[in-house]
């Protein structure tokens, strides 16, 4: 700590990423591409009154993209924020209180959908290796990246969040404005969290993209349930686009914290995605109609120090690879092992 209002939390995360098998993906031979990336991040939090932050990210990496464009799947938690290697501003927000229940943020940039709420209901969120953890459901390339949200406690365990995006450089232009942006999204969520055996929500988004063009509304609910010695989770959602498309997506799985040591977690879970008729805004492209992409993950979570974590994990995708780019396979391995250190 070097202010006595703000103080410095750091995080750096780093994937090795390595395919079990063969696979041509846009031409190229994936048994060749074992990849590195990296991700660096400090976040400058400052309170005023103690309960109120504002929060300043600087972020850097080696590359977006998991697996390489190629793919069109972002495959693995994000560990890169740009690929220049260059700091830059990746969130920039205040949170504060309105009374005892109600919280309001406004953010400047960075900012969509699960960022919103309170939260994402699945064990897996963070915990996993690979991005479809998260869950998928909250990525269905919802537009803006600047907005305003309201999280309100109806209850001692309800709580209904809100939140509006918009694409800041339009939001920013005295011609469009913050309501009239192409790109936006909205989301609702209502929870219900006991702390205990149960938590659900309910959840709605809407979400527009390249100039209003595409657009995807998705309706979902997620569940966890949690038994001491595991947790079971997922989600279920049907989403419809601009051209009348349905399609529904899944997913189901795990988790068994302190299975070995303290602070460990084994996971394993499951799902499909929608296929690419939902709007081309899923968070895989190119996927050819009626193939809904299924994916699966077994990772564990090794706590190696209060600072470092280690999660080797084994991600499974079957999403007929030949419509991404020729190849005579559909259905892919990886083994990946992330490192986690936060200061």
């Amino acid at each position: 700590q070097f202010s006595t209002t703000t103080k410095l939390r750091g995080e750096v995360a780093a994937n090795v990423v390595v395919p079990f098998d063969t696979a041509e993906i846009g031409g190229n031979d994936i048994e060749d591409s074992t990849i590195f990336n990296a991700r660096a991040r400090l976040n400058f939090d400052t309170s005023f009154t103690g309960e109120d932050r504002l929060r300043i990210r600087f972020e850097t990496g080696t590359g977006d993209d998991g697996l390489g464009q190629d793919i069109g799947f972002t495959g693995f938690e994000d560990a890169a924020g740009n690929n220049s290697n260059q700091f830059r501003v990746n969130d920039f927000y205040y949170l504060f209180p309105v009374g005892n229940r109600i919280d309001v943020i406004v953010a400047a940039n960075s900012i969509k959908t699960d960022d919103f709420v309170t939260s994402t209901i699945v064990p897996f969120d963070g915990a996993s290796v690979a991005d479809m953890g998260g869950p998928v459901l909250y990525d269905y390339d919802m537009g803006g990246n600047a907005g305003l949200g309201v999280s309100i406690a109806l209850t001692d365990s309800i709580v209904f969040d809100a939140g509006y995006s918009f694409d800041d450089a339009q939001g920013s232009n005295p011609e469009i404005g913050i309501f009239g942006a192409n790109d936006q999204s909205y989301i609702g969520q209502l929870s219900f969290l006991s702390d205990g055996f149960l938590d659900a929500a309910l959840v709605y988004m809407h979400g527009s993209n390249e100039g209003g063009e595409n657009y995807t509304d998705t309706y979902g609910g997620l569940l966890s349930l949690d038994f001491g010695r595991f947790i079971l989770g997922g989600y279920f959602a049907y989403h419809e686009d601009d051209d009348n498309n349905d399609d529904t997506s899944f997913m189901g799985g795990i988790a068994l914290p302190d299975l070995f040591a303290e602070g460990d977690e084994l996971g394993a879970y499951a799902g499909i995605l929608p296929d690419n008729a939902i709007g081309d805004v899923g968070p895989i492209a190119g996927i050819p109609d009626s193939e809904d992409p299924f994916y699966a993950e077994i990772y564990y979570g090794i706590p190696i120090s209060e600072y470092l974590t280690i999660t080797p994990a084994v991600i499974y995708l079957d999403g007929d690879l030949q419509g991404l780019g020729g190849g005579d396979d559909d259905e892919a391995l990886f083994g990946a092992i992330r490192a986690l250190f936060t200061f």
